[in-house]
């Protein structure tokens, strides 16, 4: 069952997480790295981030030459991302109602948020709207058929307090075929595998890590993963 919290709720939330956990607050910023490779960028590119958070994507992406601008609901994080990236364009708003013209933007990415979407129709199809036609969307999503999740779900208030939702693999490639995108991509999140893997020595992008991953990655099925990245793009309109 998807939980349903409401927006102000949602927005108290992430302003308690962003002021007390401050920079903190979500992984390192050299995690983010990896959401750039999935995108055909090249420099001078646009790239919006909804729900921006600390602002290390924005970070990644201005340093590789993008122009980038971001939104977020909550105001402590609207600050870390200026903060953290001044060269970027971060407003305070919703993704119900995006602060920028029609077709501005050569990517959109959403990175560990569209699953706390209180409408989440009416928010896709503005994400769409500032895209531009050839746009490509990078949405990171919880898998709803993980042990951690399960436990997560159970156990934890602040699941219902930021309206945080899990789909299954197939759940996910549904709702965005309903939403009208062509799914061009689908990857596991690799950042906890890095993190291990680098507890031993072991640097990501070796030999030895893509070697580590293939094994690991043959072992438990893509069904399986904890996170799921999905590169989109939008039907024709």
């Amino acid at each position: 069952m998807m939980s349903k919290a409401s927006e102000k709720s949602i927005r108290s939330w992430f302003d308690r997480l962003y002021t007390t956990h401050q920079d903190r607050s979500m992984r390192p910023p050299a995690a983010y790295l990896t959401f750039l490779q999935y995108l055909p960028w090249q420099k001078g590119m646009r790239l919006l981030d909804v729900g921006c958070g600390t602002g290390w994507l924005l970070k990644a992406a201005s340093e590789k030459g993008l122009q980038t601008c971001g939104i977020d609901l909550s105001a402590a994080a609207v600050q870390l991302s200026r903060k953290n990236s001044p060269a970027s364009i971060v407003e305070l708003a919703g993704v119900t109602k995006i602060p920028f013209p029609d077709l501005t933007f050569d990517f959109i990415t959403c990175i560990g948020v569209l699953e706390h979407f209180t409408e989440l129709e009416k928010s896709m199809v503005e994400m769409k709207r500032v895209a531009k036609r050839e746009a490509h969307f990078c949405i990171m999503v919880p898998n709803s058929r993980t042990l951690y999740w399960k436990i997560w779900q159970l156990f934890s208030k602040e699941h219902h307090e930021s309206n945080e939702n899990a789909l299954s693999l197939k759940q996910w490639q549904e709702l965005f075929l309903q939403q009208r995108f062509t799914v061009l991509q689908i990857s596991r999140d690799e950042w906890r595998l890095q993190r291990i893997v680098s507890l031993i020595g072991i640097k990501s992008g070796s030999q030895t890590y893509q070697l580590v991953k293939k094994m690991i990655w043959n072992l438990i099925p893509l069904s399986r993963a904890q996170q799921f990245i999905f590169i989109l793009k939008a039907d024709s309109r």
